[in-house]
């Protein structure tokens, strides 16, 4: 997002209180006059599509209607009292971390490799560590490569080499996914002239070669916003002593494995001395077909793939021990178990069970360490603990340093006696941790001082389970000041999302806490389809199971509204990405239910996602306009589709990235081009379009803060929150 200078902020206030006063919406009437209403016939049903111009988004009178929207929205938000209030309370929330880290690499040789933002920085920097209690050392500032590229560029992946030599570094600007790659030589700091162009890194990762001499990634064939982007899309191998990267794994290269041009090919390569490669035909879902090989055939590029694992072995984490692959599957255990076969004659029907399936309890994830094998659960996707199984077979649960709601695990391997841990909830802070096996007792190991605010010590979590329209019992965790009071009058935001079986974990975020701080209550509703309950919670909202993701969110509000936490006026729901199904429909099956809808950069217009970017892909998860059965679930959860004519909307926010490439703007912009046109009520329908931001996972701090702003300013405003309303 920029910050443009637009007209006169004062005689476009003065324009938007007239249009809202006057007609309650906004739309173009000159795109209006434009309008060509489509016809398709999906399976013998006609589907009509009036705003099918909005996405082509190079037509200049589709930019320029964009652009107008984003004016406008603009001012509307801009004009709420205390929504700078709301930036400065994010960074008050802030004040008690000295700076920000993420994303830490220990190497073999006990090396930190870290990326660190300061309060007053926008981007992160990539520094190192000799070790834990070293002084630090600042190896890439994103500033360089902005000067010399002209543009605003920030680090989104990077991965040393195993022997902690050199340093693989992407680099990306504006939103964007697709990226620039660069290698640096540790021992004099400098790049090697080799550009990697036209990559995803962040989508099954990078990999060195055993002996650092190459690596690996995910290229695409043209990096832009297309979905030929992520069409036949090829993992290389670029060597460091050559000037083009060659072909490793891909549709065209490896034929026989029938890869369909959608596919995502991986190569994985976890550690530095396995016998055998792992390779993956992955996509929009959390299971893949995996194949192995030996690892000596890489470098001559001609792997002779073997089957591993199909994707109904349901497979989403292994690692090797040497000629055998421990993993973590769902299959026949809904809670997931973990198991171990060979490598050398897989036996994946009857593997050895090394943890078997608990009961209220899903395994999450594991590591191998020289102990054993220690892994996470979670109940009900807010409740962590942490286990060791040991080399004995015996099972001993080892005590967190405070109730997490979620834990991340960090080892060397099998042969190294070293466990970090990153443990965090609601109201903890991320913090780092190293275990002790000889004390068996966690110690400090955060690079930073990191605490939690002194001004959310009056913020409390409630966890429930709220019965939903078919009686299965949905988790419902509940954020707020303790001094509440439970006579409807309260605002509440909620957020559900329910895809891919991704779960919502509990953190310490600043938007949740800036909203109970200014008296609402922030509500996650784990709805199905997500993974907070294991399998079966994810495929329970899975294509033609889809409507249980918005009605579990319907139901999580009924029951907030029945027993006093609030009232349909003082509700709000927030949505992004996948998530934009659930709150898209939750919305226009009952608009009855909510003051004001936030979604953000969502899937609306399911039926045209196949020929949205990437939309091939997502297919596999919410299903295919190709097939009449699935043709019908996709247009279930159309929320573009089920926009009634003459209904009475809530006040509806609606945010897109111009660069995002997951999810096509125009499902944004379609979305709100028909609420504008179809709402009977006097309620707001705001579209900001942000021309300089993708997906929002990369916004800089000063965009994020900004965001999170417009969206609980715009809520509370909805709500109607005294401090928020804007003057007539």
């Amino acid at each position: 997002m920029s910050n443009q200078n637009y007209i006169s902020k004062h005689l476009l206030l003065t324009l938007y209180v007239f249009v809202l006063l006057n007609i309650g919406f906004f739309y173009d009437s000159n795109l209006q006059k434009r309008l060509n209403i489509v016809t398709d016939l999906y399976h013998g049903i006609k589907i009509e599509d009036e705003y099918r111009y909005l996405e082509d988004l190079k037509d200049s009178s589709v930019i320029s209607w964009l652009q107008t929207q984003r004016k406008e929205a603009l001012i509307s938000i801009q004009n709420i009292p205390k929504r700078t209030h709301l930036i400065e309370l994010q960074e008050k929330l802030e004040s008690q971390n000295t700076n920000e880290i993420k994303d830490i690499k220990v190497t073999d040789q006990d090396n930190y490799f870290y990326l660190k933002r300061n309060p007053n920085e926008n981007y992160f920097k990539l520094y190192f560590r000799t070790d834990l209690n070293a002084k630090e050392k600042l190896l890439i500032d994103p500033k360089d490569f902005s000067k010399e590229l002209g543009q605003d560029y920030y680090i989104n992946y990077y991965k040393p080499s195993w022997d902690g030599n050199k340093l693989l570094i992407s680099l990306t600007k504006n939103g964007e996914e697709f990226a620039t790659m660069r290698i640096m030589d540790l021992s004099n700091n400098k790049l090697l002239p080799i550009e990697i162009k036209n990559c995803l890194p962040t989508y099954g990762g990078a990999y060195w070669l055993s002996d650092n001499s190459g690596i690996t990634y995910l290229q695409v064939p043209i990096a832009s916003n297309t979905n030929e982007a992520y069409l036949n899309t090829e993992v290389v191998l670029q060597k460091l002593d050559a000037n083009t990267p060659e072909v490793l794994f891909s549709r065209a290269h490896d034929p026989e494995l029938n890869m369909k041009p959608e596919d995502f090919p991986i190569v994985f390569k976890r550690s530095a001395n396995t016998r055998f490669a792992i390779s993956a035909v992955a996509g929009a879902t959390p299971y893949h077909d995996y194949y192995y090989a030996p690892y000596s055939e890489i470098k001559n590029l001609r792997p002779s793939w073997k089957p591993l694992f199909k994707q109904e072995n349901k497979i989403t984490t292994y690692y090797q021990d040497q000629d055998s692959i421990i993993y973590l599957t769902s299959e026949n255990a809904s809670n997931f178990k973990i198991c171990k076969t060979s490598l050398v004659n897989p036996n994946i029907k009857n593997p050895i069970v090394l943890v078997k399936e608990k009961e209220d309890e899903v395994i999450e994830s594991f590591r191998l360490v020289k102990k054993g094998i220690v892994y996470t659960t979670t109940k009900n996707g807010v409740e962590a603990k942490l286990y060791l199984l040991k080399n004995n077979k015996n099972i001993e649960g080892i005590s967190l340093p405070f109730a997490a709601g979620q834990v991340s695990l960090s080892s060397k391997g099998k042969h190294y006696d070293y466990l970090s841990i990153t443990a965090e909830g609601w109201l903890h802070n991320a913090k780092r941790y190293i275990y002790d096996f000889s004390n068996q007792k966690f110690e400090a190991g955060d690079l930073s001082q990191s605490e939690a605010s002194h001004l959310t010590k009056n913020i409390v979590v409630e966890e429930l389970s709220v019965s939903s329209h078919d009686g299965t019992m949905v988790p419902l965790s509940l954020i707020y000041d303790k001094n509440l009071k439970r006579d409807g009058n309260n605002p509440v935001l909620m957020i559900g999302y329910g895809a891919y079986g991704s779960s919502i974990t509990p953190s310490f975020s600043r938007k949740i806490m800036s909203w109970a701080l200014e008296g609402g209550i922030f509500a996650v509703a784990h709805v199905r389809g997500g993974g907070e309950r294991g399998d079966a919670w994810y495929k329970g909202g899975f294509k033609e199971t889809k409507p249980n993701t918005w009605k579990d969110l319907i139901a999580c509000t009924e029951y907030l509204i029945k027993n006093k936490y609030t009232s349909a006026k003082k509700m709000a729901i927030n949505g992004g990405s996948a998530g934009g199904i659930t709150v898209g429909r939750a919305m226009t099956e009952r608009p009855d239910l909510f003051a004001a809808v936030i979604i953000n950069v969502g899937k609306m217009n399911t039926i045209r996602s196949e020929v949205g970017f990437n939309g091939e892909n997502n297919a596999k998860e919410f299903g295919t306009i190709k097939d009449s059965k699935e043709f019908k679930w996709l247009l279930e959860m159309d929320s573009y589709h089920h926009i009634k004519k003459g209904e009475a909307y809530p006040g509806t926010l609606i945010i897109t990235g111009m660069n995002d490439s997951r999810v096509a703007p125009w499902h944004s912009a379609k979305f709100a081009a028909k609420l504008q046109k179809y709402n009977s009520s006097q309620n707001p329908i705001l579209l900001d379009v942000k021309f300089e931001s993708g997906h929002g996972s990369n916004d800089s701090k000063k965009e994020r803060d900004e965001s999170v702003a417009d969206v609980l300013s715009f809520a509370f405003w909805q709500t109607g929150h005294p401090n928020y309303q804007p003057e007539e």
